[in-house]
């Protein structure tokens, strides 16, 4: 099932140059879709249970998700039909979703998402760490 529904795009983009982008062909949508829910899956999988996410239908659906989600498939929508004449205005929101979803990657933005389960099937422990690299001062030993 789609995570996205008709109504999400009506407050971005008119209907009737949704259709022209689309060229009326519903799958050409849904292709972008499918591509953008996965770009998005990309930055959201380390920290986040992205089957829960986009599973989620109706009210359950996070509003950030999908207004950043609207805006990549636009985007790659828009870049379908003619690459080299995207408008600013996609080229900015695109960028803007990417920025967000980096943000988020990095933790330093928490939106109200479900969290990625710490265990295992069995209980256990995942076995995922955090490292951190790094060294102590330099010191200098000449006198």
């Amino acid at each position: 099932m789609p995570f996205l529904i008709e109504t999400d795009y009506e407050v971005q983009i008119r209907n009737w140059i949704k259709q022209i982008i689309i060229q009326r062909k519903e799958d050409v949508r849904h292709q972008a879709e499918l591509a953008s829910q996965a770009e998005m899956e990309g930055y959201l999988r380390q920290r986040y249970n992205v089957a829960q996410i986009f599973s989620a239908t109706g009210e359950n659906r996070n509003a950030l998700i999908i207004l950043y989600m609207v805006d990549i498939v636009i985007y790659h929508l828009h870049s379908n039909k003619a690459g080299d004449v995207i408008p600013e205005l996609r080229i900015i929101r695109y960028n803007a979703a990417k920025d967000w979803l980096k943000a988020v990657a990095k933790g330093d933005i928490s939106p109200d998402l479900p969290e990625k389960p710490d265990e295992g099937e069995n209980g256990e422990g995942t076995g995922s760490q955090i490292i951190e690299f790094g060294s102590n001062p330099r010191y200098s030993e000449r006198y």
